[in-house]
């Protein structure tokens, strides 16, 4: 028997009704104790979307707000810290075509910059309630100062502009994971063949369908840098690809497990079994998503369906690398005991009912996530002495580097800048 079936069922006897109040009772003790982290809230795009001057709305979240999440709801769910999403939609839904190569420039990049901007006039327009985080210290820091930590998250590489360089830029203004794609290839990753709110199929791009060569220096470079590789999205040789190249952990920000619903979106057992300790395997946490469609048949699936990809996910790989993660609002339904942020004490609940011990739950909560954080800062740490990657598209090597400024040997440089440019221009075929 599931604690959501009682809780959601007619007629229940009162001893029922009792035990379920109880095992809240005892979430909510848990909540206090530890912080409860939702690695994917899409409460930007609805601030960009929603108003012509984003900025002056930002102030409305501590009264109400339309969609999942606003500052009253998450108080009332004990939400301990949040990953805020940095997103842009991808050029089939926006516009902006990178063509075939993704040599087309797009504004995507400069979305992304103004979601960053976003999230923090967030932070700075309520600092009583969210304060900056970028490491689990800074979650704890944040938690005990009773504010809800706020971090960044960055959903799909269609969004760097094809440059390693706006890579650094984002690690500097604190992006912590990064989803290397979204529902679209890009220049550096294969995405998963599920094209959101559509049945058709994407195409197959890059060798094998996973990472470009430029792709593996992207994952080299996160490590470096210290952003989480964050597969969920991605095409099955994506995330082993990425799994192999890395050498920090992994994460799955949102996702569910595909043994249990078939979903293109979710991760396959013969991925799981390449997280882990063992020989061969890598660190790594998945965050189960609560998007309805990822969780199983619609209507009808409620909190304890998603704990079923939760155990089920903790049955391949521990329960030390599971974690929660919404994606609320960025999903258009939502899981009954789910329905928005106050409602983060039901799955607590159900895994304290399925007889998970207090430090595993507080685990699932939120220190899973922080122990693989903790070793990501350690590998970035470990790689501070190498040099930046320099590595660029390749299918933009036909450009010649001195066009670069648009002026060739005119531009306005020193003379002997001129003339070493000068000799690098080919001005007839080579014999």
């Amino acid at each position: 028997m599931r604690l959501v079936s009682w809780i959601f069922a007619c007629g229940l006897p009162l001893l029922v009704r009792s035990d379920a109040d109880d095992y809240l009772k005892q979430a909510l003790a848990l909540m206090e104790e530890s912080p409860l982290l939702d690695t994917h809230i899409d409460l930007p795009q609805i601030i960009r979307s929603l108003h012509r001057k984003p900025l002056d709305a930002i102030r409305l979240l501590n009264v109400t707000f339309p969609g999942h999440v606003d500052i009253p709801r998450m108080r009332e769910g004990r939400l301990g810290g949040a990953f805020w999403t940095v997103w842009a939609p991808c050029p089939d839904v926006a516009g902006g075509d990178p063509g075939v190569d993704f040599t087309e420039p797009t504004h995507h990049l400069r979305d992304a910059l103004e979601m960053v901007d976003i999230i923090q006039a967030m932070i700075a327009q309520h600092p009583e309630h969210l304060q900056y985080a970028h490491s689990s210290a800074d979650v704890w820091r944040a938690f005990r100062n009773g504010r809800i930590a706020s971090l960044i998250g960055m959903e799909g590489t269609h969004m760097l502009g094809n440059s390693l360089g706006a890579l650094r830029v984002f690690a500097q203004l604190g992006v912590r994971y990064l989803t290397l794609t979204h529902t679209c290839h890009s220049a550096f990753a294969s995405a998963t063949a599920w094209r959101a709110g559509s049945a058709e199929p994407l195409g197959v791009v890059h060798e094998g369908n996973g990472l470009s060569e430029l792709g593996v220096e992207l994952v080299r470079e996160l490590n470096r840098v210290g952003i989480l590789v964050d597969l969920s999205h991605t095409s099955i040789e994506t995330m082993r690809q990425a799994i192999n190249v890395s050498v920090a952990p992994v994460v799955w920000t949102h996702a569910g497990a595909r043994a249990v619903w078939d979903h293109p979106r979710n991760v396959p057992d013969d991925i799981l079994e390449l997280i882990g300790d063992g020989d061969g395997q890598k660190d790594g946490v998945v965050q189960s998503v609560f998007f309805p469609h990822f969780i199983g048949q619609y209507p009808g699936v409620n909190v304890s369906h998603v704990v079923d990809h939760m155990e089920h996910i903790a049955s391949k790989i521990g329960r030390s690398r599971v974690g929660i993660a919404s994606d609320f609002d960025g999903m258009y339904v939502t899981v009954d005991g789910l329905e928005d942020a106050t409602k983060y004490p039901n799955i607590v609940a159900e895994l304290l009912f399925r007889g998970w011990t207090p430090d595993e739950v507080r685990g699932a909560m939120g220190g899973n996530l922080m122990r693989i954080m903790d070793k990501v800062d350690a590998v970035s740490e470990q790689l501070k002495g190498r040099l930046p990657s320099s590595a660029i598209w390749e299918k933009r090597s036909d450009l010649p580097a001195t066009a670069w400024g648009g002026g060739g040997v005119d531009m306005y440089w020193p003379p002997e800048v001129k003339t070493a440019v000068k000799k690098m221009v080919q001005y007839h075929d080579e014999l």
